[in-house]
């Protein structure tokens, strides 16, 4: 399994809103309730997913922040139809993020100008044993296929390490860590081209949602090739502690 091209549409404020009527977008996706995932923002004009993990922050992939010149992000946030007239609107001053992404270090921290009056997502520190994660964006639901306005979201089967890593290219390229989370595509669900930066999550024991991963590559939804994907997860925990760095600098900078 190799690593495959990022999964984001170039995309306006404007696009994003006249998006016909909502279908099964993250394809064999199902729409997502007000309220259900409180934390999610969408990026534009890069038209990626995140997650808030402080009033203040929102944790990305890097190759959705590499895709965009400068720190000029606009974040829309507090509602899961982005038409809706209630959605807030914010612009980013800052990010830091993982280096040479392609390699697994797919994350990036992005400091907004205000913070945001909303729930905050946990995202993991240790590995988790999964059987099954859901993911949620509001991207296309099939290759070349318009963005949604509506947030879906989809649950896909954990493929263990042994599955994940058996392409030979990973034992010719032992100075890449393995640090990718895999998912299995079945009956054609997968995330698609724009959930790029939403999260994998996943439900701990008390019911609260903790992030485990972040979409990252492997499913372009192209299913008229006739085979599924392998989705692809940049590891949250494996890289817990970078990522809290990151908070704590973009925090610790005035503006």
């Amino acid at each position: 399994m190799r690593l495959k091209r990022p999964l984001i549409v170039v995309m306006t404020l404007a696009a994003t809103l006249v998006t016909a009527a909502p279908a099964a977008a993250i394809s064999g996706g199902e729409r997502v309730a007000a309220g259900e995932f409180p934390w999610m923002v969408r990026l534009l004009p890069v038209g990626c997913g995140g997650t808030l993990i402080h009033p203040q922050l929102v944790l990305t992939a890097q190759h959705c922040v590499d895709e965009q010149p400068g720190d000029s992000f606009t974040v829309v946030s507090g509602t899961v139809d982005l038409g809706s007239p209630h959605r807030t609107a914010t612009r980013s001053t800052a990010h830091i993020g993982g280096a040479e992404w392609w390699n697994g270090a797919d994350w990036a921290v992005v400091k907004l100008e205000q913070p945001l009056d909303l729930p905050v997502l946990r995202f993991a520190s240790e590995p988790r044993q999964l059987r099954t994660f859901t993911v949620t964006g509001w991207g296309t639901k099939k290759f070349g296929g318009p963005q949604e306005r509506f947030l879906h979201k989809v649950k896909l089967p954990f493929l263990p390490d042994d599955e994940c890593f058996d392409d030979p290219w990973w034992d010719e390229h032992p100075e890449y860590p393995r640090s990718t989370i895999c998912g299995k595509s079945v009956d054609q669900k997968s995330h698609c081209p724009g959930d790029s930066g939403g999260p994998a999550l996943h439900r701990l024991p008390n019911g609260t949602w903790e992030q485990v991963g972040i979409v990252s590559a492997g499913s372009d939804c192209d299913w008229d090739v006739g085979e599924e994907p392998t989705p692809n997860y940049t590891d949250v925990a494996y890289f817990s502690e970078s990522i809290k760095r990151a908070a704590d600098q973009l925090l610790s900078r005035a503006g």
